[in-house]
């Protein structure tokens, strides 16, 4: 069986142009990886983070109540709004690790472990009943402490007494914060081993879930409301917070839906970007080839080939490339959704069940590395074939190289450059319109790779500028009730410390003019000389001695009432009392949720609470944030301190701790901006790199000329790499221009889906210096390979080509 002649001219110039169809394979593969990558991870992370927790079926709210009993849960969930109830007993404690370093760690208590209607729990190890004197960990916690079923763990409860229980069994939690992101361990017990601990057998906590508008958060909140009035206080128990779970995030939804949602906008941002840029380098190797062949398609149309043979001749090279580049990067792709989906799912703690290969993605990825290759090809190789023979046989095709333009009329007069520098520079203009195609293509590239960077210096400059509000070395929380003079009193006596400060806390409601109820808000009393934050005032003023009905806010606080401003007054409740107050300052957003700051003689009139503390904060430096080490010395101090006293047996928190307990969080979105902006330096890479072998194919019989003349080696090879320079240059140039706007839309939008905030916009010289380096080194490295092969040709064959 013979094929067709110009079948086989198809598959030889594939093979004997080996380094320009890698390229284009290349340049498919890694679009076809891409998009693989982005939407297969998305859908993992759906299947195997989504899934199973609407599966475990998660709390709606949360009521926190005064000590109840079994029977409080059942009476709320006899209403006709409620679907269903958990009680749920919440204690805190000490855990010491394998080294014997000591942990925060809670212990949870529920009626009945086999039969969880609410916030389920995945047995992966021994048992899921919690026998007495055992306990069960979370398994990150467990992981995080080095401990196994069968392993004795040591608690050391208020009292200050040691209790040694037995792991009975490792559970998986996926409601809960991981414990890589913020040390915090988790674990259940029955109530038998609460009272065998010396704490009292009650509960604290109702968790329920809605029979309608599920997900709908003012309807959610009014049912707890409606629990609380109807059932809860008539029944004499008092709440103390009424809450959805997650951070500002929505019933039903994650609690890092935010941080999910902005690593979701990065990958599908930079996904569309690397298509563009793939299907770029498609469209400017296609028109190099039919630019180089312009005689032979004289000829087939001189010898009687017909245009819509020549267009499918082109056509099927097309599809054999991005065959080749659709098998190549299908494989790639899966191994990177695999890797992206395993990267969050250890941020966030949830089990990838398996890697496979949807057909939604596979048939994405094959429009990608088929359609695309060839829809973006469709005009330069109709625009190719539609010459005449004559014009064809004349080399008047795409490009009327003999004509000079304003840059080369330029070019000419410059004389204090080399002759081989000026050759390059001639070289480059040479052909405008690939050289726009690829200035474009590593100009995207360029500003997306900088904007990248300077997304990721907004994103940590918002972050630390979340950290200005913990703004101490060291925390404590006291008892309720304790004296905050006393308090402050006895932290100054720790050797080393200059500032202590008490704070009281509350939970309250914001009540509306028409008397329904808004959102639960923390409330903080302060003193008005604060040291221990670093207020940011977006509008109005901070607290003065003499309010007496002034108070402070949060941005926080407008996502829930967002027609309040300063000056505006609100109304908020306490247990029974209600008192209204005006709007004095708001300060930059906390992202811990709705906070009103009012002074310790406002703080005592709304809850009847006079000079007490439920937490002190301390500085060694009123200036500055002590290092690591110094707030670790202190901590220790502190807590020693306040046990022998008397005053605390709780653990204390450093500033290091919780700020990277904060911002651990936003790691995995940080990290995906840089792989992506390395991916971008990629195709960029193979852009440069496809122009400078096609430049130098059609300069071939010019450097057998500079050859024979006499040109050395070096001299060859320095035209061709400043000419890659020059290229890189020209588009860091534009991408640099280009860069500031992109960042500030990239920047606003990721920053705007994961914190909810205005964006700090900070552009990122570093970015700017680093694609710099790295358009040098590309300008340089894509050259190499050309500029080798044009001085290895000899005289006689770089004369003789054609």
């Amino acid at each position: 069986m013979e094929f067709p002649t110009r079948w086989i001219k198809i598959f030889k110039d594939i093979w004997d142009h080996k380094t320009r169809s890698l390229l284009v394979i290349l340049s498919i593969a890694v679009g076809v990886a891409a998009v693989g990558m982005i939407n297969n991870a998305k859908s993992m992370i759906e299947r195997d983070l989504f899934g199973p927790y609407l599966a475990g079926n998660p709390a709606l709210v949360q009521i926190y109540v005064s000590p109840f009993d079994q029977s409080l849960a059942d009476a709320v969930a006899g209403l006709r709004e409620v679907e269903t109830t958990q009680a749920r007993r919440t204690a805190a404690a000490t855990v010491f690790d394998k080294t014997g370093v000591a942990r925060d760690i809670t212990l949870m208590a529920m009626p009945d472990f086999a039969d969880l209607r609410i916030n389920r729990l995945l047995v992966e190890q021994g048992s899921g009943l919690p026998g007495v004197r055992e306990i069960l960990l979370e398994r990150q916690s467990a992981a995080g402490l080095g401990l196994s079923v069968g392993d004795k763990v040591t608690l050391e409860i208020e009292n200050q007494r040691r209790y040694e229980l037995t792991v009975g069994g490792i559970v998986h939690d996926i409601y809960l914060r991981p414990y890589n992101l913020g040390n915090q361990a988790n674990s259940y017990v029955s109530m038998s081993t609460l009272a065998w601990l010396g704490l009292r057998p009650y509960y604290n906590r109702i968790d329920l879930v809605v029979t309608e508008d599920k997900y709908n958060r003012e309807h959610v909140l009014e049912v707890a409301a409606l629990a609380r009035d109807r059932v809860i206080l008539p029944a004499g128990y008092t709440v103390s917070r009424i809450q959805v779970p997650g951070y500002s995030s929505d019933p039903g939804q994650h609690w890092a839906q935010n941080q999910i949602n902005g690593l979701l906008l990065v990958l599908q941002v930079m996904g569309i970007l690397t298509i563009f840029l793939s299907g770029g380098l498609v469209v400017n190797t296609i028109s190099a080839i039919l630019t180089q062949q312009i005689k032979q398609i004289g000829i087939m149309r001189a010898v009687g080939a017909a245009r819509r043979q020549l267009i499918g001749m082109y056509v099927l090279n097309v599809l054999i490339l991005s065959i080749i580049g659709l098998m190549l990067g299908l494989p790639f792709g899966l191994l990177g959704a695999a890797g992206l989906a395993t990267l969050a799912a250890s941020f966030l703690n949830f089990t990838i069940s398996q890697v496979d290969l949807p057909t939604e993605v596979w048939l994405l990825q094959a429009a990608v590395g088929l359609l695309m290759p060839i829809g973006v090809a469709l005009y330069p190789i109709f625009s190719g074939t539609r010459l005449s023979v004559h014009d064809a046989i004349y080399e008047y095709g795409l490009d009327d190289e003999d004509r000079k333009g304003l840059i080369d009329k330029l070019l000419v007069k410059v004389r204090r450059l080399s002759p081989p520098i000026l050759l390059s520079l001639r070289n480059t203009f040479r052909n405008k319109a690939r050289l726009i195609f690829t200035v474009i293509t590593l100009t995207l590239a360029g500003a997306m790779f900088i904007a990248a960077f300077s997304t990721r210096a907004s994103l940590t400059a918002q972050i630390n500028e979340l950290g200005r509000y913990l703004s101490f070395d060291v925390a404590l929380g006291v008892p309720y009730g304790t004296n905050r003079f006393a308090v402050e009193r006895e932290a100054l006596r720790i050797p080393g410390v200059t500032v202590a400060e008490g704070w009281a806390a509350a939970s309250g409601i914001v009540m509306h003019d028409n008397g329904s109820e808004g959102d639960e808000i923390d409330i903080s009393g302060v003193p008005v000389e604060i040291k221990t934050i670093e207020p940011n005032l977006l509008n109005g003023r901070w607290l003065r001695s003499d309010d007496t009905q002034q108070v402070v806010i949060n941005d926080d606080f407008l996502e829930r009432e967002p027609d309040v401003k300063v000056g505006s007054t609100i109304t908020l409740k306490v247990g029974n009392t209600e008192r209204t107050y005006e709007v004095a300052g708001i300060l930059s957003k906390h992202l811990s949720g709705p906070r009103v700051y009012m002074n310790f003689g406002t703080f005592a009139k709304l809850t009847g609470r006079q000079n007490q503390a439920d937490a002190v904060r301390v500085r060694a430096d009123a200036q500055h944030i002590g290092d690591n080490a110094t707030q670790d010395r202190i901590a220790a101090q502190l807590e020693q301190h306040f046990k022998d006293a008397g005053l605390s047996n709780s653990l204390s928190q450093t500033r290091h701790v919780s700020y990277e307990m904060f911002a651990g969080a936003f790691d995995i979105i940080l990290l995906v901006l840089v792989v992506m902006a390395g991916l971008l330096a990629v195709v960029g890479g193979l852009s440069l790199t496809g122009t400078m072998g096609m430049n130098v194919l059609e300069r071939t019989r010019e450097i057998g000329v500079l050859r024979a003349v006499g040109a050395a080696n070096s001299a060859v090879r320095q035209v061709v790499v400043v000419e890659g320079i020059v290229v890189g240059l020209m588009s860091w140039v534009f991408a640099t221009l280009l860069s500031a706007p992109v960042g500030r839309v990239l920047a606003g939008a990721v920053i705007q889906s994961v914190l909810k905030a205005q964006t700090n916009f900070q552009y990122s010289v570093i970015g700017v210096i680093v694609w710099l380096a790295i358009v040098v080194v590309i300008g340089i490295l894509s050259s190499l390979g050309p500029a080798r092969n044009a001085v290895r040709l000899s005289v006689r064959e770089v004369l003789d080509y054609e």
